[in-house]
Parts: structure tokens; sequence; C-alpha cells
């Protein structure tokens, strides 16, 4: 298993750097902490000038890209150079309170609107420059995903009172809600245009659902622990489960295709499948990143982790002959990796200081890479 160094950085550093260029009066200046595995801690500050990043400890070695990038490194700690980005974007959800924050989210694609839900039982729509839409109010537990249909106005929501809601983004009226479930709702994906949605629960079940009949077409019963997360692609249904498997089901034929991990190991709470490596990559609560291979379950292809937060989220970011993922934990940390032989942290994501991340969701970009959308336990969702 690859253990991988670290530096976390400020989040607002930004504005102690804008400020420093343009000659603001005062000391502009913001901490950076370099973590690498067997060595102590290492906290410093870096003091931003109007042509130059400077350090405290010159084992940490600093260089502003843009007035959003950052460029950081710490060979005495074996840490590489990396490229550290702020918000291009900000999206304030000032209809969850600040203590409960955003505990799901989803952004309309190529990026228009983005609901909001937190521990209330309501979701908020907003537009992404931040004005407040429509209230979706309805249910009887804390929000815990939601999901725009692909006609961006429709929105999926899921709570701890084990119910499936669907609204109207545009006048918040709630024509549907699915009931069958037994345990909160962890997670769902929407099938093609939406006639079909897959939900996941605590009750360990795994559940088909036809939106317009209101019907449940199918059970899987996967594990007698939660299944707390689930990926859906045409050719397999991924599931992240309690009890320390990750679960790939064939979704025409509905049985097992195999199963990764172990059972009774460390909970699985995240995956995802890429088809065009056929890789399967689960995220544990020790903060363990585990790739396999789909025809060889018995053996990991490769490990990662970065710290013993749990992973919380993992996005499959691009499908190449080298897959990129993006990888949220519970210390707030959000990063891109590229999986080949080894794993290499290609761009880490500054916003949320130690706040969990609670969901990513990427959108399409002309950029070199898609837009990367996250959020934490703050009131706010951040555009990459």
């Amino acid at each position: 298993m690859q253990v991988l160094g670290y530096i976390a950085v400020q989040p607002d550093w930004p504005i102690d750097v804008a400020n420093a260029q343009n000659d603001v009066e005062g000391e502009h200046k913001f901490w950076v902490s370099a973590y690498a595995p067997a060595e102590p801690s290492l906290h410093t500050t870096v003091r931003a000038t109007a042509d130059a990043l400077l350090v405290d400890d010159a084992r940490i070695e600093a260089q502003l890209v843009s007035a959003r990038q950052l460029r950081l490194s710490s060979p005495a700690l074996s840490i590489p150079s990396g490229v550290y980005t702020a918000p291009s974007l900000t999206v304030a959800c000032t209809q969850i309170a600040r203590g409960t924050g955003v505990r799901a989210f989803d952004v309309t694609r190529p990026g228009g609107l983005v609901v909001a839900g937190g521990d209330d039982g309501a979701l908020d729509v907003y537009e992404t420059h931040g004005t407040h839409r429509v209230r979706l109010d309805g249910h009887l537990g804390d929000i815990t995903a939601c999901m725009f249909f692909p006609s961006g106005q429709v929105v999926l929501s899921g709570a701890t009172d084990m119910q499936i809601k669907i609204w109207s983004a545009c006048d918040g009226s709630n024509p549907v809600t699915l009931v069958g479930h037994t345990g909160a709702i962890t997670d769902f994906c929407i099938i093609g245009v939406g006639k079909l949605v897959v939900s996941a629960a605590k009750d360990g079940r795994v559940k088909v659902w036809e939106c317009g009949t209101s019907s449940c077409l199918h059970t899987y019963d996967v594990s007698v622990d939660p299944v707390n997360a689930i990926w859906y692609d045409e050719s397999a249904l991924v599931a992240a489960c309690e009890d320390g498997r990750v679960v790939v089901i064939d979704p025409r034929s509905k049985v097992v295709r195999a199963e990764f991990g172990a059972k009774g190991g460390p909970p699985m709470r995240s995956a995802a499948f890429d088809a065009q490596n056929q890789l399967v990559i689960g995220g544990r609560a020790d903060g363990v990143v585990c790739v396999w291979d789909m025809d060889n379950p018995e053996d990991t292809k490769l490990s990662f982790r970065r710290g013993h937060a749990a992973v919380s989220v993992i996005r499959l970011v691009s499908q190449s002959n080298v897959s990129h993922i993006c990888v949220g934990t519970e210390d707030g940390q959000l990063y891109i990796a590229a999986l080949s032989d080894s794993v290499t942290v290609i761009e880490d994501m500054v916003a949320f200081d130690v706040n969990p991340i609670t969901q990513i969701r990427i959108t399409p970009s002309t950029a070199s890479r898609p837009h990367i959308w996250a959020a934490a336990q703050d009131s706010r969702v951040c555009s990459f």
C-alpha cells in the first residue's frame, strides 16, 4: 500500500495574496502544514509580498501559479510538487443552517442550478450566482441524498425518513414519493432520462424503481449491514457496503458478478467503476482507497491512503488509458489522483479546512479537466 505525504494550506490564502499584490496595508500571511509518513508534521507560515511567496521554514517550497493556484512541495519530506487550487465559484446556501451544513447537493449540467439539503428535512434550489429559487419541504428527517434529473427541472431526494421524493425544481411541488426501504436512504442513481431510479439504504437493500408508477421493480438484498453508496453503469451496479465489501451486480441478469474486499473488514464508504479500464474502486472508513481489476477480485491491484480520515466520496473524473478519480475525505481533503501501476496526486482543491466532504459532482468543461463541485459540512457549494 502506498502511504502518501501531503501538504495542507489555509483555505482563504487567495485573499492574503490579493491583498499583498494590491499593496493593502498590513502583513499578509497564511499557514501551511506538511504531513509525511513516519515523520513529525511540519507547520509553518507563508508570507505574501507583491511579487513573491516567502516561507518561514525552508523545508517547504511555495510558488504562486495564478490568483487561484499555488504550487507546494517539501523535498525534505519527500512530498513532490503539487498544484493547490482555490474555488472559481462559491454558492452560498444561505437557507441551510451553518451548524448543520450541506449534507447533499447536486448541480445541473452544465451548471445553472444547485440543489442542496441539510439536517432540517428541506432542500433549496439556487441559481449558481446565488439567487434562491425555491424550497422543497416535505421530508421528515435529515436529507442524505439529492440529484437533478437530466432535464434539470426535476429533483430526486432521499432522507433518514426512509422516503425518496420527486420534486419540481420550478414550483416545489412533490408529485411522487417512493416508499419501501426500511432504513435511511444513503444514495441513488438515475438511469437514462429518468424513467428508472436505483436507490440504496441502511437496510442493506438496493431497489430499482419505476418513477411513472411509483413501483419497486426489483430488490437486491445486498447485505445485512447498510449499503453506504452505489454507482450505476449499464454493465454494472456497484454497492459499497458497511460490512467491508464492494459488491458488483450485473443489472441485466440481476446476479452478483463479483465481490471485492472482505466481509468484516473496514467499512466501504464509497465506490466507483471505470468501465473502460474495468476497474472497481472502493473508499474505506480507515482512509484507504482500493483498486481492483474487475476480473480479479482476489488481488488488490492498487491501494493507497493520505492520512487516516475516512474516504467519504469517490467520483470518476475521466476514463482514458489512465483513470482519474476525485477523492473526498472526512478531514476535508479533496484531490484528483491518477491511477496506473502506482497512484499520483495531480491536484488538491482547497476550500473546506477540516470539514468532512459530503458530496462531489462532476460537470463538463471546455478546460483541461471537468468542473469539480464539492460541499462539506458548512453552508457552501464550491466549484473548481
